[in-house]
């Protein structure tokens, strides 16, 4: 390089090379950039149009999860409908009647109904019977008494039922206890 060429302005060496670069390519220079701002204009669209689906798909999936949390009880609202109204035809039935021991044995027909019934279609089980061995992640004792002659503590009285779903405790057997004296 001589002297002349270092001191000239780099704004018009930039000039020229850019003029020189035109001129050699320009038809398929053009040609190309018209296609890349093509391709770029149809990938916009697209992103914008994937974008519009997947905020479509994501609000139904949102209203899906909606109707099944507003809907999943249905089946359970349906049969507590049909045990309703075997009460009150036991209800109804016990105000013509006066006969306690009908109505009595109705109602425990209807308890045994709708503990079947759950039982077959949502596997919920009732615990706590009198003489069960006393397990504390299933019971509760309420109180405690003293006994001879007993080896494992066991159930004496049930205050309150206890449920499972699932074999995991909805809620626990409110019980009394018997224990060994020593």
């Amino acid at each position: 390089m001589d002297e002349k060429e270092k001191c000239e302005d780099p704004e018009k060496i930039k000039e020229n090379e850019n003029e020189t670069f035109q001129s050699e390519d320009n038809p398929n220079m053009e040609k190309k950039i018209i296609e890349l701002e093509n391709e770029i204009s149809n990938l916009k669209d697209l992103y914008l149009r994937k974008q519009a689906e997947f905020e479509n798909f994501r609000k139904r999936l949102e209203k899906d999860k909606e109707n099944f949390i507003k809907f999943a009880n249905e089946n359970i609202m349906k049969d507590i409908i049909n045990f309703l109204d075997n009460l009150e035809r036991a209800i109804d039935s016990s105000k013509q009647s006066k006969d306690f021991d009908t109505l009595l044995s109705g109602i425990s027909m209807i308890e045994n109904e709708i503990l079947s019934s759950f039982d077959k279609k949502y596997n919920l089980k009732k615990f706590g019977k009198l003489g069960d061995e006393f397990d504390p992640s299933q019971h509760e004792a309420i109180s405690i008494e003293e006994k001879e002659q007993i080896i494992n503590p066991q159930i004496v009285e049930v205050y309150q039922k206890g449920y499972c779903y699932n074999n995991r405790v909805l809620r626990t057997a409110k019980v009394k206890v018997a224990q060994s004296k020593n």
